[in-house]
């Protein structure tokens, strides 16, 4: 597990070594006694995560106090302003934005299709609109996903990117068939939104080239292990 630190905000990029932490798909028991075991969550007496039911949209959940930890909404992105309270994503090869400000954070499951809908610049909207904190005021770290390298897409795929900004054509090249520099485009649409480019960081690796470090859904051509990504605010 890869963590970050920022006076009081602490986030984190799970990997293989930390096994599989497909949450969604396990017992509440299960995903209680995984998370408790993980040495970093351990180090830091960290509460259970919150997350929710990925669906490759742009909604961007609001967490309160009486939010359950284990959600059952359709959701992307999560943002709260509760202290010690991880929330957190999935990913296994779709991009993680883990986003912050003295007052709240947010994770972002960025997916192609959600990346076409702009769900980061959702996500720095819902700052403003929850907590009335400036883009200018936000941080943001990117995390690991599958690099251009490997991202290929069809004409129609690049053809709805083109239809919703023609701007994105720049994050697109052709290899025979299209590949998508997702990581990029997400860090323009976060600069696009206001956020300043000195305030994101990458933690930049190639889920689909790193086989031993992280999962791949397109690698592994199924469902095989998830990685978690999640942020909290302490107290």
């Amino acid at each position: 597990m890869k963590i970050f630190e920022d006076q009081k905000i602490i986030a984190a990029f799970s990997d293989t070594s930390d096994g599989d932490l497909s949450f969604y798909n396990m017992p509440s028991e299960k995903v209680a006694e995984i998370w408790k075991n993980l040495p970093d969550v351990g180090a830091n007496a960290l509460a259970w995560p919150t997350y929710g039911h990925q669906v490759h949209q742009d909604r961007v959940f609001q967490v309160t106090e009486n939010t359950p930890f284990f959600l059952s909404e359709k959701t992307d992105g999560l943002i709260t302003s509760l202290t010690d309270r991880p929330i957190g994503v999935f990913s296994a090869d779709c991009l993680p934005v883990l986003i912050w400000c003295d007052q709240a954070i947010a994770a972002v499951h960025a997916g192609w299709r959600s990346a076409c809908m702009n769900i980061a610049a959702r996500a720095v909207e819902q700052f403003s609109e929850l907590f009335q904190v400036k883009p200018a005021g936000l941080k943001a770290l990117i995390g690991p996903c599958i690099g251009q390298c490997c991202l290929e897409m069809g004409d129609e795929v690049y053809q709805q990117f083109i239809e919703a900004d023609p701007a994105w054509q720049r994050f697109f090249k052709k290899m025979g068939k299209w590949h998508l520099d997702l990581r990029g485009l997400n860090r323009w649409q976060l600069l696009q939104a206001g956020v300043l480019e000195t305030d994101i960081n990458d933690f930049n690796h190639c889920t689909y080239c790193n086989e031993k470090q992280f999962f791949s859904f397109r690698r592994q051509r199924q469902r095989n292990g998830s990685m978690f990504s999640f942020i909290v605010r302490r107290g």
